[in-house]
């Protein structure tokens, strides 16, 4: 049962970040996202607390993705090399690339919608949270620890800063930005933001 709402919620999500998109967040209402969804308003109100916390599972299962990707990074690659094989290894499904165009378009919308802002920062302290495990095992500390803890708060930074300019790039400015270009400015920004802690591979 769970799952299945957790899946209902995911496609209602999906349509909203479409209708976002399409009709701005003030001409979306929840009727509208309930009409596209086929649902009730009441159940749309059951699953989600206002009409743009609607875009938060969308979100989350990006984050999920590129926290598995981080889990997947073995200690004898740099960040850049795993990136690189991790993304050939697992490329991105026809969902998956409708997720993140979807994703890129929210966070350029966020930038000027404060309620869809505070969406978008929940689900990057999501990120943060699954960043944490990550980044003790690769320093070979405790979770606890605050270097750790600084260290997961300041690559959740500058990841959203890497994905604020590369949507803004794509969507607003529509220039391509290559799958190799946008994986390397996130080496960068993890690297520089953790003072090259993090990025390199893990010394025996």
């Amino acid at each position: 049962m769970a799952d299945n709402r957790s899946e209902a919620r995911l496609a209602v999500s999906r349509l909203a970040c479409d209708l976002f998109w399409e009709r701005g967040v003030a001409g979306t209402s929840g009727d509208d996202i309930a009409a596209a969804a086929g649902l009730s308003t009441r159940t749309i109100w059951r699953y989600f607390r206002t009409k743009e916390s609607c875009v938060e599972p969308m979100l989350a299962r990006t984050v999920d993705r590129f926290i598995g990707m981080l889990q997947r990074w073995p200690p004898e690659l740099s960040l850049a090399e795993h990136l690189a094989a991790d993304s050939a290894a697992y490329p991105l499904t026809p969902q998956e690339v409708a997720d993140e165009i979807s994703a890129m378009r929210i966070a350029t919308m966020s930038t000027s919608e404060p309620a869809l802002r505070t969406a978008y920062l929940m689900v990057h302290d999501q990120m943060e949270r699954g960043f944490i495990p990550v980044i003790a095992d690769r320093l070979r500390l405790e979770e606890s620890d605050l270097t750790v803890r600084l260290c997961a708060a300041a690559v959740t930074a500058a990841f959203r800063v890497v994905d604020e300019d590369v949507s803004h790039a794509v969507i607003v400015e529509g220039k391509a930005v290559t799958a190799q270009e946008a994986l390397a400015l996130i080496d960068r920004a993890i690297q520089e933001a953790t003072n090259g802690r993090l990025g390199g591979p893990v010394t025996p």
